[in-house]
């Protein structure tokens, strides 16, 4: 099984960059030939993404709803302790299955995966 870690930095309504590698984590997990273990890692403003409850702008898409279905698909979903700190983020206040992890986490995750993509 190929390993894929995406590590993300930008924040949700910023620009599109968030966005589309949620697009691209969701298109994997949808028409992958194999099966593929994913990980997600938001790092800086990209944290404030799995923050829960969040009301979006007028947008024709909304960057909760999207980690929540990759972590219904079983993508393990996780954001930077130092980052969300700086952000005022605790455990209670992000979505339901998203992980607070340390460079060590992200560390190990990027050793042990086949691909790591950072956008």
């Amino acid at each position: 099984m190929t390993s894929i870690l995406l590590v993300a930095h930008d924040s949700p309504y910023g620009s599109e960059r968030l966005y589309n590698a949620l697009r691209i984590a969701l298109a994997t997990q949808e028409h992958a030939e194999q099966p593929v273990q994913q990980k997600l890692f938001l790092m800086s403003d990209a944290t404030v993404a799995a923050l829960s409850g969040q009301q979006t702008p007028d947008l024709s898409y909304h960057i909760g709803q999207m980690l929540e279905i990759l972590l219904a698909q079983g993508v393990e979903v996780a954001v930077c302790r130092t980052c969300a700190e700086a952000r005022g983020l605790t455990q209670d206040r992000l979505i339901e299955g998203v992980t607070i992890g340390t460079l060590v986490d992200l560390t190990r995750q990027t050793l042990a995966a086949d691909k790591v993509i950072h956008i």
